[in-house]
């Protein structure tokens, strides 16, 4: 039987396999001791999958046949060994000291929070971004604010394992929103969410305007087709006011010039007119984006 270790990193992985590859160089790089922690990759029903041979001698591979992240990750839940679960995404690259940074939050802490690490989007290639690129950049995943709100993405979140008997695993039928649906679960049973953002991990910016449409459908998914029937109904209302508070936080964005805001302004319209659509479309009974 192998012995417990510090931590447990869980990534589920849906298709896009070939997006690991920077995952596992920035795990591979990873100041602490590799004794200490593994690393555990859930496939979600991938159509193609790499030889096991060849993955990093850290990985464990398993499989979850129910669709869905969330209970990807709560098959990975059964098997870890951590004594923190550090949750991440296959696309993401973490930074060298990302486990010892988290690990440090954890030791200095209750031992009981939860851990929110930084995420940035950036485009991780050389040239100039595109329209989609510079979105992403500006309004991709701002961790910082979700914390202020009670929340934050499995990015890059750490668990305590404790944390799981008090609050229960993630909502299995959940396409989306099960992270801010566990954060909040906690925070209804008196547990810390802290926010570290040296412990940081790069997702890379989205370049196509489909990426940005298929991750907008799988969000409206999670809010319009899980949680209370009241939740529900405000996600709906919501979608159909005008998207200013967007506008807004891009207009104040930091770094982005008067043109490349506007840019931003008009994607995020565009997206608008494609997240109503989408609401329409799970109204009348269609299924929610899994992708």
């Amino acid at each position: 039987m192998k012995k417990d270790v510090d931590i447990t990193v869980i990534v589920p992985v849906y298709q896009h396999w070939d997006l690991a590859i920077c995952l596992f160089d920035g795990l591979g790089k990873q100041s602490f001791p590799k004794d200490r922690w593994e690393c555990i990759i859930v496939d979600n029903g991938s159509a193609n999958l790499p030889d096991p041979s060849k993955l990093p001698d850290f990985v464990t591979l398993l499989h979850c046949e129910k669709p869905g992240s969330y209970a990807a990750r709560n098959v990975g839940l059964k098997q870890a060994r951590g004594r923190l679960i550090a949750f991440t995404d296959a696309d993401c690259r973490p930074v060298n000291d990302w486990l010892a940074q988290l690990w440090d939050a954890y030791e200095n802490g209750s031992g009981e929070g939860l851990i929110a690490g930084g995420v940035e989007v950036k485009k991780l290639d050389s040239g100039k971004p595109n329209s989609v690129e510079l979105y992403d950049m500006a309004m991709g995943l701002p961790q910082a604010r979700y914390v202020k709100r009670g929340y934050a993405v499995t990015a890059n979140l750490a668990i305590p394992r404790e944390a799981f008997t008090t609050v229960g695993q993630f909502d299995n039928a959940r396409f989306s929103g099960g992270d801010a649906d566990f954060c909040r679960r906690a925070c209804k049973k008196g547990i810390d969410l802290d926010y570290v953002p040296s412990a940081l991990v790069y997702h890379p910016a989205r370049s196509e305007m489909t990426e940005l449409v298929t991750k907008l459908k799988r969000v409206k998914g999670g809010q319009i087709c899980s949680g209370s029937f009241s939740r529900r109904l405000k996600f709906f209302v919501r979608t159909f006011v005008p998207p200013v508070w967007a506008f807004w936080f891009a207009v104040k964005k930091d770094g982005l010039s008067f043109y490349e805001k506007m840019v931003v302004c008009s994607v995020q319209s565009r997206l608008w007119i494609v997240e109503m659509c989408e609401v329409v479309r799970l109204v009348l009974g269609k299924q929610p984006e899994r992708r």
